[in-house]
């Protein structure tokens, strides 16, 4: 009989800390929303901004380098976008201006949990290519 209230006691505990968990108590930020963060004019406007404002590192051209930088960062409750961070990089120079672009991205429309605006972390891909 132990076992089983143990068990119960512990539920709470175990689902807090499995690392599916939708929100961060430390942080407040969320992953999963009831309304995801978007860019002002939807994803297209977002990868036209980046389309427009991507500055190419030299160094990246003059190796060939081209592929995908992934990008993790949290659309805060006012809609900037903060604590930009790199997931999966493809050289120094890339990551960088991967960073520099979401830094200083126009502000998004804020997510929402339970009909409050909420930090929300986003992940996004950012393309290189030399041409």
């Amino acid at each position: 009989m132990k076992r089983p209230i143990l068990m119960l006691w512990l539920l709470p505990i175990m689902i807090m800390s499995y690392p599916g968990t939708t929100y961060a108590q430390d942080t407040g930020v969320y992953t999963v929303v009831d309304e995801q963060p978007e860019p002002v004019g939807g994803l297209k406007a977002f990868y036209d901004y980046i389309e427009k404002n991507l500055r190419y590192p030299e160094e990246a051209k003059q190796k060939n380098i081209s592929g995908r930088v992934v990008v993790k960062f949290i659309v805060d409750e006012n809609g900037k976008l903060i604590n930009p961070q790199i997931v999966r990089g493809l050289c120094e120079p890339c990551d960088a201006e991967a960073l520099r672009l979401i830094k200083e991205a126009p502000p998004w429309k804020p997510g929402k949990k339970d009909g409050k605006v909420v930090k929300v972390e986003v992940t996004r891909p950012i393309n290189f290519s030399p041409n």
